[in-house]
């Protein structure tokens, strides 16, 4: 049976080497991928003072799409088995809810994504799930 590696994905620089690095792996092994996409739940009662729940939905939709346009770039020529997936939410805790979900076998993940908080070495991000999975981590500098 195939191995499942999740991958992180915000189109941010460290993503993108994460996703190179898992395109490499499953290449040689044959492994599925899983493109995760996490966008922040925006909609609620102080934002939805100044935009639409129409409004908040199609922002979210609009920037997981560039996020996957980016990553199929990387993927359209290799031949690999993905999925792309988009999910709401705190960006680690979603990230270990769909780890979970799918049954993956490894994370592939880089150190820092686009978002403000930035750690030392790693992303608040990276950390949290290291700090929390109890499946292996793979962080790509």
């Amino acid at each position: 049976m195939n191995k499942i590696l999740l991958v992180p994905f915000d189109a941010s620089p460290s993503s993108e080497r994460a996703l190179r690095y898992a395109v490499d792996t499953a290449k040689e092994d044959g492994s599925k991928l899983i493109i995760l996409n996490v966008q922040f739940d925006y909609n609620t009662r102080n934002v939805r003072r100044f935009a639409t729940q129409d409004q908040i939905k199609s922002y979210l939709d609009d920037a997981a799409r560039e996020s996957f346009d980016r990553a199929e770039e990387f993927l359209k020529d290799s031949d690999v088995d993905y999925t792309l997936r988009k999910r709401m939410g705190i960006p680690d805790q979603v990230i270990l809810e769909e780890a979970s979900d799918s049954d993956a076998d490894i994370i592939v993940m880089g150190t820092r994504g686009v978002g403000r908080v930035k750690g030392a070495i790693l992303g608040s991000v990276s950390y949290g799930v290291l700090q929390s999975t109890t499946i292996p981590v793979t962080i790509v500098p």
